[in-house]
């Protein structure tokens, strides 16, 4: 598996309508398994906004992120 860093300079240089194209194809379990993933860093940087735990360079990311999750309920089961 590749670390975080791998992840993270692969989505620099990716065009995200086709990352979003290449997920949409994906076998549906894993684009729940992804979801899962993704919501829960959706609402670990909402709780960073309520903890005011964040900085001008991800101050968007946390704010927009606490407008999505709040009163949400994220679970989503593994099918």
């Amino acid at each position: 598996m590749p670390n975080l860093n791998e992840i993270i300079d692969g989505l620099r240089s990716a065009n995200t309508d086709e990352l979003v194209n290449v997920v949409s194809m994906e076998h549906k379990t894993n684009q729940q398994l992804l979801a899962k993933n993704i919501f829960a860093i959706l609402k670990n940087w909402s709780d960073d906004y309520e903890r005011e735990n964040f900085d001008p360079r991800n101050e968007a990311t946390v704010k927009l992120a606490n407008k999505m999750v709040s009163g949400s309920d994220l679970h989503l089961p593994y099918i």
